[in-house]
């Protein structure tokens, strides 16, 4: 068939706009509509003019509705089917006339006004976009991204906590390079472990002691001579649970005299310590208590005052009672810090002052030490021990809220103030569980003990030591089925021998 020129013509633009509505129809009538708003009423012949190029979706009347294609408008007002379009009004057959009077809430299309035109989540006239997804889609399309798929968004989401776990590997290393460049300020023990006496213990007691890792804990003096502080760290390496006990100082029991040899030596718990250093205070736990503890840390008053500082103090409620008391020991211990010397440099010229009354206050590390102390008219050895665990309880949980930065600063500070035989190896593997131990149980050994005097020293006699050791078997190690060595058994019967006290004179 042939054309004229002007069929083919028509043919062609016909064509052309329907490639054109099927490409983007939605672009088409937004940017149509958008005429058709910022100009108002329109001449006919304009509107017929520039409506006419969207085919079969009608042309618009003087007053802004649109009729289809073909359809003629009379001079008064109907078009030749006998439908009015009256601007707001219905056609005959009732349909409402798509007019500038239309629902503010969408358009011909269905698309609400103001919307994307390229935003694809409206279809068939309805607005599905209502979710998140949809609104975070189209607000990346606004500003020119491709919204990510599920599968690029995992990704994303991997790569993030990659990176945040490439952080926190990137501090534990810088931590322990840090670490390992102060080791060398710690004074090491003189001793291996393997030089530890440690009793001849039953397959049951070896067997339940499996799982734990025990460390003594000395509180030292400055010249090192004195421990008031005699503690046991017993740590379930499967839950990380801490039980801290506190041997009571006075306590009576063997002390092995390793400058004399003297193994059937019985005095006070802190005269190991004064008479074997740390290998002898060792010996006395593990021969007295039927332990296998073969680590330590010794560290000092100023080190505890240094640390307490750093983490900002500890906070205590002060008795009434410990008013007459506390005061002198803050003197006390702040005359002694002007004279803690390192390399003939004072270390202890910070100040501190009195405490003004009783009750629930911040002390500083001068104030805590002097606090963990007093023992007179205070509940004594009792009353101390448990303030010194009541401190150290306090030390460990702020130390795990404290950041990577205030660790390493205790670190600096501490190191010259302690001695131990643990490695750094051994250090290092405790590091990273640092954060997850829990302070579940503390106890004060003996649990049954009377004060009383021996020659001329008072001191604390264990009523049934073996007793003792068993429950304490029992609370550290869940063991019920332990036995007291022969080397306890002989120890609590020459208790009894010495002082005349035992089991039978318990009162509770």
């Amino acid at each position: 068939m042939k054309y004229r020129d002007d069929e083919y013509e028509y043919e062609s633009r016909r064509r052309e706009m329907e490639q054109r509505r099927r490409v983007r129809p939605d672009a088409e009538m937004t940017s149509q509509r958008r005429r058709n708003q910022a100009g108002g009423g329109r001449p006919a012949a304009y509107s017929g003019t520039r409506s006419a190029s969207y085919g079969t979706r009608g042309v618009a009347n003087a007053d802004g509705a649109r009729r289809p294609v073909g359809e003629r408008r009379t001079s008064s007002g109907r078009s030749t089917t006998g439908a009015r379009n009256v601007a707001g009004g219905r056609s005959a057959s009732g349909v409402r006339a798509a007019t500038g009077s239309r629902s503010g809430a969408g358009t011909a299309t269905g698309r609400r006004i103001g919307a994307d035109p390229y935003d694809r989540s409206y279809s068939s006239g309805n607005y599905e976009g209502n979710g998140r997804t949809a609104r975070q889609a189209t607000s990346e399309a606004r500003r020119g991204k491709r919204p990510l798929s599920q599968k690029a968004k995992k990704k994303r989401r991997i790569r993030r906590i990659l990176f945040a776990v490439e952080g926190v590997l990137l501090l534990v290393v810088l931590g322990c390079l840090f670490v390992i460049s102060k080791w060398d300020k710690i004074q090491k023990a003189s001793f291996g472990k393997k030089d530890v006496h440690v009793n001849e213990l039953s397959e049951n007691t070896i067997q339940s002691m499996e799982g734990y890792r025990t460390i003594a804990i000395f509180g030292a003096d400055e010249e090192g001579s004195h421990s008031d502080v005699i503690m046991i760290a017993n740590i379930d390496n499967k839950t990380k649970e801490v039980t801290l006990t506190s041997i009571l100082r006075d306590t009576f029991w063997n002390v092995p005299d390793l400058t004399k040899g003297n193994e059937d030596k019985y005095a006070k718990a802190n005269n190991a310590y004064h008479t074997g250093g740390d290998l002898g205070a060792l010996n006395a736990l593990n021969k007295n208590l039927d332990l296998n503890i073969t680590e330590y840390v010794t560290v000092n008053w100023y080190a505890v005052s240094q640390v307490v500082d750093l983490l900002g103090g500890m906070e205590i409620d002060v008795p009434e009672s410990m008013m007459g008391e506390i005061n002198g020991y803050i003197t006390n211990t702040q005359q002694e810090a002007s004279s803690w010397a390192e390399g003939g440099a004072k270390k202890g010229e910070k100040g501190t002052k009195p405490i003004d009354g009783p009750g629930l206050q911040t002390l500083d590390g001068l104030q805590t030490v002097a606090y963990c102390r007093i023992r007179h008219n205070n509940g004594g050895d009792d009353g101390r021990t448990r303030r010194q665990r009541e401190v150290v309880t306090q030390i460990l949980e702020k130390a795990k809220s404290a950041g990577p930065g205030k660790l390493l600063q205790i670190c600096e500070v501490v190191f010259p103030e302690v001695r131990t035989n643990l490695t750094l190896a051994d250090v290092i593997s405790l590091a990273p569980d640092v954060g997850d131990f829990k302070m579940v149980n503390t106890i004060a050994f003996p649990y049954h003990q009377l004060d009383a005097l021996v020659g001329a020293a008072s001191v604390k006699v264990p009523l049934g030591l073996a007793d003792d050791v068993a429950q304490l078997h029992m609370d550290l190690f869940g063991d019920d089925k332990y036995e007291p060595s022969p080397t306890v058994q002989q120890i609590s019967k020459k208790i009894e021998e010495l002082t005349d006290l035992s089991a039978a004179d318990r009162t509770d």
